[in-house]
């Protein structure tokens, strides 16, 4: 520690970052009531003026509430709205435009202020903010519910921006308004190979934190321990002011000194950063994302692999690798927390990486070619980035375990993760699980970087894939590209295990016992009027049929005209990807498609489709499985689809409903008494809707009874089980 201060205080230059409230002056009611003191004031023109400092004060104030500050300290240059105004020099200067998508969320979250007393909602540039530090203790955690709900629902449609959550605030952000771009460039303003201090309090000065380089000091203000990025912490603003005047003293001491920069060092700073916990030796799990941290009760997954892989975390005390969400310069750098039931360890992407990585190769390129689609993009640059990010995957893994970690990786974003790791001597036992199909030869082949591809994949010990025939595929790609000797690999690797559910979970959330008009929150019930449910649950992808799915329900009231008043349609859409091209173009499509059907059948009393382009809780999403005559689960390709096995769980034993399946999903090949289905004939659709909706209770019961068992059988437990087994085999 010593030697920390001493290359503070001694060095020839440094470049000091603040933030201001919580840091230097208390929080106040609103901020045009938090101001400098005079005392506070004398601190700064003597830090400023101080030898070899060059002082910034970063701040998420809007530039009105920082241009006062910055004309009286012309030594200290200021960024205001965490970074998308700066003063340097005496000119002020915008380095991002105005965001006007942000009107809409505005006026969502004043609606939601009015509702409670003292409640603030604050329009900056590039950011809107709501703060509840006025509203009545009681409330916070009512309000930051719900503000969280509607901000993550708006934000699926917005890529650009993101969520922040504060002390007793939460903003809405452009990815690029964060602190840590603005400490890069008050970094500029310093002379080169200047050490870096930066003091924060809140949680958007972990951006600056996470944007130190290794010489550099971070340090955190708060009272007690937190999660931070900060090596340091100051208790208070107090001890703050105390460190600041060390540093002042330090700088400013005769040179004939005896080691002046060690005497009156303040005692009250200790060390942020809790030890990081040792990896566990039973598992490291890596995915593209790891997901977000659960926020109070809230739990909006979807199916997918994080309902399949927390099972298997949580019984191992597994580690879960991930990225963060963010991108950052310089990024990839590790950060370790612990969770209730496992530790999470995620870092940021560098800048691109989401778009060429990303939302590029991994997403217009793999994911189509995977699901065998023609709708493919191959772009050099994106290969190299993927080869880039698999390689920073890599890294991250060699930095978070021993060289004998168990490592199972997670699906077709991270396929040469075992070629980086080999290469960098790790030893251990790697497993690869892929959760989407696996094409034939002559569609894999399309890809120019399919032999490297693969070839790196066969450095995985276990290759786990969810039905046979994405098995056979996989193998015979094998030795289509690369001959015999990796065909007799991939048989002594590859391993068909069907991804499962915690069918437990969907049977108790299903069986609801209150008033029936509050089972779902959607007024379900209503609605209906005795009608019949059919229900549609996915991702808004291309991959899950919904478009053919609305023509085969336009052609059953068309063919079945008896239908007609009697059944009502409920599409539960997830927003997803949208920062694809094709994604938006697929919504536009979809909601189309809704118009078009109810406009032509419709009635005053009857709207025949119902389309609900948001997330919902899983408890409530059983609930609607148990209310349905029919679930609709007609992708046209998919890996397993736990949806389908989602509404088997929540069933009625005494009066189920009937699975319509389409007979591309992984499900098909093991929920075989499910009623199958060919997506892509929309009156072959229809009859076997109609045939679904009219099936006898005695036919329902029989094949729900045999479906249950399959889903009770293969659980997401068992899954990880099966899969871990033959790892370590």
């Amino acid at each position: 520690m010593p030697a920390e201060w001493q290359n503070l205080a001694s060095a020839a230059s440094i470049i000091i970052a603040l933030d201001l409230d919580g840091t230097l002056i208390p929080f106040a009611p609103t901020p045009q009531d938090a101001t400098l003191d005079a005392q506070t004031e004398a601190l700064l023109d003597t830090l400023a003026g101080a030898p070899g400092v060059t002082l910034g004060i970063i701040s998420g104030r809007p530039r009105d509430l920082v241009v006062d500050l910055a004309a009286r300290f012309p030594n200290i240059a200021f960024a205001a709205e965490h970074g998308v105004w700066r003063f340097a020099h005496g000119v002020w200067e915008s380095a991002l435009d105005p965001v006007s998508q942000l009107d809409e969320i505005e006026r969502a979250l004043t609606g939601l202020a009015k509702r409670y007393a003292g409640a603030l909602v604050e329009r900056k540039t590039c950011s809107v903010c709501l703060h509840w530090r006025r509203v009545a203790e009681p409330a916070h955690h009512r309000i930051a519910a719900a503000a969280e709900v509607i901000v993550d629902e708006w934000l699926e449609t917005q890529p650009s921006l993101e969520r922040l959550p504060g002390v007793e605030m939460l903003e809405v952000r452009h990815r690029a308004a964060h602190k840590g771009s603005a400490l890069a460039w008050l970094r500029g303003h310093g002379p080169a190979g200047s050490r870096l201090l930066a003091i924060g309090d809140d949680i958007t000065d972990e951006d600056m934190f996470v944007s130190l380089r290794d010489t550099d000091v971070g340090i955190l203000v708060a009272a007690s321990p937190r999660r931070t990025q900060a090596g340091l912490r100051l208790p208070s603003i107090a001890a703050v002011h105390r460190f600041l005047r060390w540093i002042i003293d330090a700088r400013t001491a005769r040179p004939d000194q005896t080691n002046p920069n060690l005497h009156g060092m303040p005692d009250d700073v200790v060390v942020a950063r809790p030890p990081r916990p040792a990896a566990p030796a039973q598992l490291i799990v890596a995915s593209n994302r790891l997901p977000a941290a659960p926020t109070g009760d809230r739990a909006r997954e979807v199916g997918g692999l994080v309902s399949a892989l927390l099972p298997a975390l949580e019984k191992t005390q597994g580690v879960w690798l991930g990225w963060s969400g963010a991108e950052r310069d310089p990024g990839l750098k590790l950060r370790v927390e612990p969770s209730e039931s496992f530790v999470r360890a995620q870092f940021d992407y560098p800048l691109t990486w989401r778009q060429r990585f990303y939302a590029g190769f991994c997403n217009r390129c793999l994911w189509p070619l995977l699901h065998g689609f023609p709708r493919v993009h191959y772009a050099d640059d994106e290969w190299s980035c993927y080869v880039d990010a698999n390689r920073g995957y890599a890294k991250m893994l060699m930095e978070l375990g021993s060289p004998n970690a168990e490592i199972w990786v997670q699906d077709f974003h991270l396929f040469l993760v075992a070629r980086e790791l080999r290469r960098s001597g790790h030893r251990g036992r790697l497993g690869f699980y892929l959760h989407v199909p696996f094409p034939a030869l002559d569609v894999i082949e399309t890809m120019p970087w399919a032999t490297e591809l693969i070839a790196a994949l066969l450095d995985f010990d276990r290759i786990g894939v969810q039905t046979q025939r994405w098995a056979e595929n996989l193998i015979a790609t094998a030795r289509g590209l690369l001959g015999s000797e990796a065909e007799a690999r991939a048989r002594s690797r590859v391993r068909v295990i069907p991804v499962g559910i915690d069918p437990d979970r969907f049977a108790s959330a299903a069986q609801f016992k209150g008033n029936p008009n509050e089972s779902t929150s959607l007024g379900l019930e209503a609605m209906l009027g005795g009608r019949k449910l059919i229900l549609g649950v996915d991702r808004l992808d291309y991959s899950k049929g919904i478009p053919e799915r609305l023509e085969a329900y336009a052609r059953l009231l068309e063919n079945f005209p008896e239908w007609r008043n009697q059944v009502s349609f409920v599409q539960v859409s997830v927003p997803t990807r949208s920062d694809v091209p094709e994604y938006g173009e697929l919504r536009s499509r979809v909601e189309a498609l809704v118009g078009r059907i109810n406009g032509a059948y419709g009635e005053a009393d009857w709207v025949p489709v119902r389309y609900l382009y948001r997330s919902y809780e899983q408890e409530t999403l059983a609930r609607l499985y148990r209310q349905a005559a029919v679930g609709l689960v007609t992708p046209l390709r998919d890996g397993m689809n736990l949806v389908a096995k989602e509404f088997v769980a929540a069933q009625d034993v005494e009066d189920p409903g009937v699975l319509l399946l389409s007979k591309f999903a992984g499900a098909a090949e093991h929920l075989t008494l499910a009623l199958l289905t060919n997506p892509y004939h929309p009156d072959g659709l229809a009859a076997d809707l109609d045939a679904a909706l009219r099936m006898p209770r005695e036919e329902r019961i029989t094949r729900n009874s045999a479906l249950k068992a399959i889903v009770w059988r293969d659980t997401a437990a068992r899954w990880a089980e099966r899969f871990l087994d033959e790892l370590r085999g």
